[in-house]
C-alpha cells in the first residue's frame, strides 16, 4: 500500500481551507492580516468560526476573526455584547476605548460563567476597512499575568494588511 507524499496532504488541507498562517500573516479570501507572535506550548485549533486560534493548557485560548461579509453596521460595544451571549454572571473588570491598528478598538476584561464554570474573557473589537475584527483570549479566572501579558503582545501586533468586502 502507498501513501501519498506528506506535501500532497498539506496542500489538500490549504486548499480547502482556502485559508493561510504563514510568518504570522494570515490570509483568505476575505482579509489578510498580521499578528503577533506566541511563546512554545501553544498550538493551532480549530474553535466554531474564528480564523485562528491557539490553545495552551495553561494559558487559555486566544482566537482572531475577520468578518468583512454579512454583518450590520452596529456600535462597538453591541458586537462585543454579541461575544458575550452564552455567558452568565458576567462582571466587567475592564471596559475601555483604545487605538487598534489606528482605530477605536473596544477593549473588555470579563469574569463570567460558560456552562457553569468560571472563566475569564478579554476581548478587542473593532471595525476597519469594511471589517469587524475580533481578538479574544478566554483563560481561568486565575491564569498567571504572564498569560495576559502574551495575549496583549499578541493584540499589540495585529495589523489588517488587506480586506475584501463581499457586496
Amino acid at each position: 500500500m502507498t501513501h501519498p507524499a506528506p506535501w500532497l496532504a498539506l496542500l489538500l488541507m490549504v486548499g480547502c481551507g482556502g485559508s493561510s498562517l504563514r510568518n504570522g500573516v494570515y490570509a483568505d479570501e476575505h482579509a489578510r492580516y498580521r499578528i503577533g507572535p506566541l511563546p512554545p506550548g501553544f498550538r493551532r485549533v480549530e474553535v466554531g468560526d474564528n480564523d485562528l486560534a491557539f490553545h495552551h493548557r495553561g494559558d487559555g485560548t486566544i482566537s482572531v476573526n475577520a468578518t468583512c461579509s454579512n454583518y450590520e453596521d452596529v456600535p462597538l460595544n453591541a458586537l462585543v455584547n454579541h461575544l458575550l451571549f452564552e455567558t452568565t454572571e458576567r462582571k466587567f473588570i475592564v471596559e475601555e476605548t483604545v487605538t487598534l491598528d489606528g482605530r477605536a478598538a473596544r477593549h473588555v476584561v470579563v469574569r463570567a460563567e460558560l456552562d457553569g464554570v468560571p472563566i475569564e474573557l478579554e476581548l478587542y473589537v473593532m471595525k476597519k476597512d469594511g471589517c469587524v475584527i475580533d481578538l479574544s483570549h478566554i483563560r481561568t479566572i486565575d491564569a498567571s499575568p504572564a498569560a495576559r501579558e502574551v495575549f496583549r503582545a499578541f493584540v499589540a501586533r495585529f495589523a489588517l494588511l488587506e480586506a475584501h468586502r463581499d457586496a
